[in-house]
């Protein structure tokens, strides 16, 4: 039997309440992670806008383009890459491929670096979460983020086309997934895989790996994963400091003394914070990897690997405002002891001489990472290449012009990196006569030796080789510069090689300017032709193409002109090969003078004419055939 009471006959004879259960509030799980994040949100989009724009202002321009770009870009266009050991360069083709980055942008390395600008802004996001999960306040988090994205080293380092950029995601992304405190079965696990993709994407980055087990090693109570992390801590420790000191004395994409030049302040201030940091405990981990990275690059002697600096930089930038937030949290602790006003005094000067070092330093070192272009002279050289080399012509150059020229229609058999060529072999010890040598090494074709090669261009990334190469000194002593562009470090010549040698060269171009000289004394002397001072100082030097000479005896004898002989772009030590005749009658005059040009035989018909109004500017080709004019009277010669 039931123990509540019966209902009456009439429900309107009802009148005491009936109890009703509260409708459960409905779950808001959008209101509820802004309502939790919305501050950081608020923060990070402006930190997000900020970092991109400065490192999207001239990014294809600054710095300078270098060899090993080139060479991760050309690979990239080629194809050829494969998993697992190009692990980078498939995640750089995974952005260069569908956005046709390469194809769009005017430079192979600058579409290059448009992936690098999706990098850095997830690195910003990671960076922004670690250093939240870490317990940094959001304003000294947003100055790590600016010294991560805005620094000059990191302008200069995060633009390149390098695969370890790759590789600090995936650092940053394993330590954000080990200072998880929730569902770590899944984190940690996800923290080892980022680790994996790491180091698979570069092997230096195996230093990192025991400090993000250590960083796990402190979220966990339990006695037997601290000990599986340790052991996996110092093993990992062991063999990537073996790893580094074996892989010292690589090729330079920074100079030592150019991170110093690049922002002094973050090389001292850095490990000085990692110092500091040792004592909070949440900061251990991350201020042993800097102090660790620091050592490798410091102490061994050698040549650093670019992987180190990359890796240190974003640890440095979490450290310093980190330690500093810690440092006044703990210093706000003893307010009204003896001891604060000697501290508050201290903190308060060092952080003012921090603000002036930075004042002082970053916006010389920003401006030209900003507003420079040292690429000017590579593109200027690729467009005199162009214009005025065959498209079959065999070229030496280095691999961030090989991949702009292949698109331009050059061949590819013509055009040769410079790292091609092998380098010097070092003298081996003679081995007695009844030894037999046996021969286990496939064998490598090399290239063809320099005098197989019309031109070099030498670039910045090719003259900053440390790697001696007996075809490209050769190549560079045996030529001479066609056109130059730029000047200091950028500057950019294409030279032409003489396989009979320079020293034979020169003589005949001094024989062949005697001759032009005798042949533009008698064009000066003539009262149809008027030369403006350049023009008939250059023609007294002979450095006249001998088609032009011929092409005005020819017009002296028609009607009055004024002649010029203007440089061509790059080419102003050299022959000139342009000739602008003005102060023509009518326009209708020009005209016919443009088509008569046109319409002179071979080797006379210029590759270039235009009509300017009563201007008329003709352009020949690169070179001219030797023996058009008579050699000079006896009298005239040495």
């Amino acid at each position: 039997m039931s123990a509540l009471p019966a209902l009456p006959q009439d429900l309107d004879e009802l009148h005491l309440p009936i109890p009703v259960q509260p409708r459960p509030p409905r779950p808001r799980p959008v209101r509820t992670w802004f309502r939790r994040h919305g501050p950081d949100l608020a923060w990070l989009t402006p930190l997000l806008t900020l970092t991109g724009f400065v490192h999207a202002a001239g990014m294809a321009r600054a710095p300078a383009f270098t060899e090993a770009e080139g060479r991760a870009v050309a690979r990239i266009a080629d194809g050829a890459w494969s998993l697992p050991g190009d692990l980078g360069l498939a995640q750089l083709a995974a952005w260069t491929g569908p956005s046709g980055a390469l194809d769009r942008a005017t430079h192979a390395v600058a579409g290059g670096r448009e992936a690098l600008l999706v990098v850095l802004l997830l690195g910003v996001v990671l960076l922004w979460v670690l250093a939240r999960r870490l317990g940094v306040a959001r304003p000294a988090a947003a100055v790590a983020v600016v010294v991560f994205a805005v620094s000059p080293p990191a302008l200069h380092l995060h633009r390149m086309v390098l695969v370890e950029n790759l590789a600090v995601l995936w650092m940053l992304l394993a330590l954000v997934l080990a200072t998880a405190r929730r569902r770590q079965s899944v984190a940690f696990p996800a923290a080892g895989v980022a680790v994996l993709l790491a180091v698979l994407t570069q092997t230096t980055f195996l230093v990192v790996a025991p400090f993000v087990a250590w960083t796990m090693w402190q979220q966990v109570t339990a006695r037997a994963w601290r000990l599986a992390l340790a052991g996996v801590s110092a093993a990992t420790a062991a063999g990537a400091y073996v790893y580094v000191l074996l892989s010292l004395g690589g090729p330079e994409v920074v100079a030592p003394e150019r991170w110093w030049a690049l922002d002094p302040v973050l090389m001292v201030v850095g490990p000085v914070a990692a110092g500091a940091a040792l004592v909070f405990r949440p900061l251990r981990p991350a201020a042993a990897a800097l102090l660790t990275l620091v050592l490798l690059i410091v102490v061994p002697g050698g040549t650093p690997p670019v992987a180190l600096p990359i890796a240190a930089l974003p640890i440095a930038a979490l450290l310093v405002p980190a330690t500093a937030h810690r440092l006044i949290v703990r210093l706000l602790s003893v307010r009204g002891r003896p001891e604060a006003l000697p501290l508050t005094i201290m903190t308060t000067t060092a952080a003012a001489a921090l603000v002036v070092a930075v004042t002082a330093t970053w916006p010389g070192e920003l401006r030209p990472l900003l507003r420079g272009d040292p690429v000017a002279p590579v593109e200027q050289a690729e467009r005199w290449l162009e214009a005025n080399v065959p498209r079959d012509a065999r070229l030496m150059v280095d691999h961030t012009l090989r991949a702009d020229l292949l698109r331009s229609g050059f061949a590819g058999g013509g055009l040769l990196p410079f790292t091609s060529f092998p380098a010097a072999a070092s003298p081996e010890p003679l081995l007695p006569l009844d030894v037999a040598v046996s021969v286990d090494e496939p064998f490598e074709p090399h290239p063809p030796g320099w005098i197989h090669y019309d031109y070099i261009v030498s670039t910045a990334a090719l003259r900053s080789d440390d790697t001696d190469r007996p075809d490209v000194r050769t190549a560079l002593a045996e030529s001479t510069v066609v056109a130059a562009f730029g000047g200091g470090e950028d500057r950019v010549e294409v030279r032409a090689i003489h396989p009979l040698g320079r020293a034979v060269t020169e003589a005949v171009a001094a024989g062949d300017r005697r001759t032009v000289r005798h042949a533009t004394g008698q064009l000066l002397r003539n009262e149809s032709l008027t030369f403006d001072p350049a023009a008939r100082s250059v023609a007294a030097a002979g450095l006249v193409d001998p088609r032009l000479v011929i092409v005005l005896g020819k017009l002296s004898a028609t009607q009055d002109l004024d002649v010029s002989l203007p440089a061509l772009p790059g080419e102003d030590d050299g022959v000139r090969r342009q000739l602008v005749l003005s102060a023509l009658p009518t326009r209708d005059e020009a005209a016919r003078l443009a088509l008569w040009l046109l319409g002179q035989p071979p080797p006379f018909t210029p590759s270039q004419v235009d009509a300017d109004g009563t201007t008329v500017i003709a352009t020949y080709s690169l070179t001219a055939p030797r023996g058009l004019l008579p050699d000079p009277p006896r009298h005239d010669r040495p």
